[in-house]
């Protein structure tokens, strides 16, 4: 792919080449129109001229002399009443015919086109004849010396677009080297005041790209950090259990050690299955193309998978969800929002207790409710468990804290809204989420 600056030099000089085409082609025609006026009433004169009973002898000038002479190659022919040759003829020309209508006319002889113009005068009829080619070439002399200045000029102009395009692209110039000179770290905004407008708003664009970047190489980083510092706890954690297995004295002893070693596994377990899925969903966040899913019969096929871990806490799982109610998302994202959702249910549930989930088609909007007869949360902390690693204190069930911070990443990817509130029937919580809401719409 050619370079713009080929691409701007190629295009206005292949322009300019192309107006010199055409303002030659209109000066050939202008002039030629302004020739043939000059010769025909030279045609005119000359064959007016002639008086009856006179002879005239005109010079000849062949085609090769200076053409542009209106004298130049004509011929003057005089026919009398009778007689099957004229009786005058300025110069040698077989085909003049005697019986040629006054005015003007054209005629081919011998293959050479001819302009005649003829005039009765008394008896006689007197023609006078020009070869076609002689004021075609004195046209394109004409122009030619009229165009050579133009010529001439024609390697100083493509100098000057050469020198204006180049200090024209000079500000993006400019901006590519400051970007080549750049680390791979330094993703601050480059500077747009001193840029012309036509490129000022790709600038923007990139600011706005490598804000965005800097934006998730922040978050990437954070996330690693807190990751790190999340997975360093369960792992001493695992060590420690593993040191006490080795130095305990007796089946009971070992027993307890294992089953406490076992729990720190699966903690670890855990919380690294959430972060890969969170790292997964941070990922493919923009990639994963929308479809239409069935969240009705998405909520079955979870609610199936989760039934054995309600039922090991004897806890009554109900759904309330209708089929064929269709959102446009990702599949996987969605099966992960309702799977967090009603494992955090079950998990904060006591023992006996139900969790519901209920599932309602709006004109408007899609509500998916996910309610427990659990604890609940105070309400000046629903909004701070959807941060990442926040866990309550008060809280005696273990967990990663990312839950319920993956599920609103997976809501708003979603336009959807989640909110969490406290459970009339169940006296629990209740985690509902919105689709297609107007409240989401105006956010």
């Amino acid at each position: 792919m050619r370079s713009l600056r080929a691409r701007l030099l190629i295009g206005l000089l292949s322009g300019m080449l192309v107006m010199q085409l055409i303002i030659y082609l209109l000066i050939y025609s202008r002039i030629e129109d302004e020739i043939d006026e000059l010769f025909d009433a030279e045609l005119e004169r000359s064959a007016l001229a002639v008086v009856p009973g006179e002879r005239m002898l005109l010079p000849y000038a062949p085609p090769a002399q200076e053409v542009d002479n209106p004298l130049a190659g004509m011929v003057i022919t005089v026919w009398g009443n009778s007689g099957a040759e004229p009786p005058f003829q300025s110069s040698p020309l077989k085909g003049i015919s005697p019986s040629t209508r006054p005015g003007f006319s054209k005629v081919r002889i011998d293959g050479r086109r001819w302009r005649l113009f003829a005039s009765r005068s008394g008896d006689q009829l007197v023609i006078a004849a020009q070869p076609r080619e002689i004021r075609v070439a004195s046209a394109r002399q004409i122009t030619l010396r009229t165009l050579l200045p133009t010529l001439a000029v024609l390697p100083a102009a493509g100098l000057m677009i050469w020198l204006a395009v180049s200090f024209g692209l000079r500000p993006l110039a400019r901006v590519t080297s400051e970007l080549r000179l750049r680390s791979h770290r330094d993703v601050s905004p480059l500077d747009a005041t001193r840029l012309p407008p036509d490129i000022a708003p790709v600038i923007h664009a990139l600011n706005d790209l490598m804000q965005r970047l800097s934006e998730i190489i922040s978050r990437q980083r954070r996330f690693i950090a807190d990751a790190a510092h999340e997975l360093l706890t369960p792992l001493t954690a695992v060590r420690l259990q593993s040191q006490l297995l080795a130095r305990a004295e007796g089946p009971s002893r070992q027993r307890e050690a294992m089953s406490d070693l076992h729990g720190g596994v699966s903690r670890a377990l855990h919380l690294t299955r959430q972060l890969l899925t969170l790292a997964r969903h941070d990922a493919d966040a923009d990639a994963q193309p929308f479809a239409p899913v069935d969240l009705g019969e998405l909520i079955g096929q979870v609610v199936a998978i989760h039934l054995p871990l309600a039922e090991a806490k004897s806890i009554r799982l109900e759904v309330h969800a209708v089929h064929s109610v269709i959102v446009h998302g990702d599949v996987e994202a969605l099966n992960t929002l309702v799977a967090n959702l009603i494992e955090n249910a079950i998990k904060y549930s006591d023992s006996g207790g139900v969790v519901r989930v209920t599932l309602q088609s709006r004109p408007n909007e899609v509500l998916l409710h996910v309610e427990d007869s659990g604890p609940g949360i105070p309400s000046d902390e629903r909004e701070r468990v959807f941060d990442r690693f926040y866990r309550r204190v008060e809280s005696t069930e273990g967990g990663s804290g990312l839950g319920l911070a993956i599920a609103r990443d997976i809501a708003v990817r979603h336009q959807a809204c989640i909110s969490l509130n406290s459970s009339e029937a169940l006296g629990g919580l209740d985690a509902c989420v919105c689709f297609s809401c107007r409240r989401c719409r105006n956010q």
